[in-house]
């Protein structure tokens, strides 16, 4: 079998969801996939090496979506916030399971913390942008930003499943409580207020 980076990428990815970062070890990856754990060498010099492009794939893959629906090109704020709740109802493009995973190592690790951290503030400046453009004020739109995100990651961090029918019934409602509230004013893009 001729393996990749990507090949143990994904082997990575699936220990460090299924077990954590302990799991995340040369021997048990080579294990499953069927070769030698000197096969792993010709990828990466080292497993720190491996810990890294295993950080960039999350920073990368799991907030292309999110980045993709608020900035929609051509969609209002509302579009974009709409398309955002979406995203997190239906995980189509993005793993909470490698969020959580994630988010579990960086109890282990200050780099990994700082990574999340960053990330994170990253995730709640796309937020506050679509806030703003909703009409609330930079600071209004801040801590709007951040209930929004904080929110989503709490439910993640709870580990709550709620099936997918309820989770598509209740959509509406989080959508409104999460958009609307004091201190709005006329939309920027056209949106209702």
């Amino acid at each position: 079998m001729r393996l990749d980076p990507g090949n143990w990428l994904d082997a990575a990815r699936n220990a460090l969801i299924s077990g954590g970062i302990g799991a995340v070890k040369v021997e048990p990856l080579a294990a499953s996939l069927g070769v030698t754990a000197g096969s792993f060498y010709w990828h990466f010099p080292n497993r720190d090496a491996l810990y890294s492009s295993l950080l960039d794939d999350w920073r990368t893959a799991n907030s292309a979506a999110m980045v993709r629906a608020a900035e929609l090109e051509g969609a209002s704020a509302e579009e974009r916030f709409d398309a955002l709740i979406n995203l997190w109802v239906t995980e189509d493009g993005y793993s909470s399971a490698y969020d959580a995973a994630v988010r579990d190592w960086a109890r282990t690790s200050d780099e990994v913390r700082n990574i999340v951290h960053a990330v994170d503030a990253a995730r709640v400046s796309l937020l506050k942008g679509i806030f703003v453009d909703l009409g609330y004020d930079a600071d209004r739109a801040e801590v709007r930003a951040q209930i929004t995100y904080f929110h989503q990651v709490g439910y993640y961090a709870l580990d709550l499943r709620y099936d997918e029918q309820t989770r598509l019934r209740l959509r509406p409602l989080y959508f409104e409580a999460l958009r609307d509230g004091p201190g709005r004013v006329a939309a920027r893009d056209g949106g209702s207020s």
